[in-house]
């Protein structure tokens, strides 16, 4: 989902603790195991992004595959550049992690769409679940269900099917944990 500059005054804050709660589910949604979750770092972002960043540290698997990843969760208000991407890719070995996952309540600029490729780090974004059920086009805009989350995590990557690599927006899905896994492949590994 494109992103939108006008905020919901239905939505509640992200706050550490409800990032974190978030993050779990919408990755236990995909069919991930999460395991062992501890914070790793958290602080506060200088201006002008006015937020913060909480790190966190788990166990993740799916069938055979398992590995300790780092999950970055940024609340700021302007877009995520690469230096960030940057940042979760070097934490990787002082965190002990062998794969980084950036969240954000921001989007991501195109550098940072590019460092991910190259750095095999996912790009996951909070969404407003309304927002998105009226632009998927999901029922009448408007109307929404009672056990609809207030937001939505959706995977913002390069679109490799479409001329120029367009950056592409995908809302994560019940059991399609693939979406994110194949993030985690460098650009060099996939071609």
């Amino acid at each position: 989902m494109p992103p939108s500059s006008e905020p919901s005054p239905h939505l509640p804050p992200v706050t550490p603790d409800y990032y974190e709660i978030l993050v779990v589910r919408e990755l236990r949604k995909v069919g991930l195991e999460v395991a062992d979750l501890r914070i790793h770092r958290r602080t506060e972002l200088p201006e002008p992004e006015r937020g913060f960043l909480l790190e966190l540290r788990a166990g993740l698997s799916r069938g055979e595959w398992r590995r300790t990843g780092l999950i970055a969760c940024r609340r700021q208000e302007g877009p995520v550049g690469p230096e960030a991407v940057e940042s979760v890719a070097g934490r990787l070995a002082e965190a002990r992690a062998e794969v980084g996952l950036l969240f954000s309540t921001a989007d991501f600029t195109p550098d940072a769409l590019r460092a991910a490729a190259e750095r095999g780090v996912a790009l996951l974004r909070l969404v407003d679940s309304r927002r998105a059920l009226d632009l998927g086009g999901w029922g009448a805009p408007g109307h929404y269900p009672a056990w609809l989350p207030a937001y939505l995590v959706e995977v913002v990557d390069r679109d490799p099917e479409v001329g120029g690599g367009q950056t592409r927006y995908r809302l994560l899905e019940a059991g399609r944990s693939d979406i994110i896994l194949e993030r985690f492949q460098p650009r060099t590994s996939r071609g």
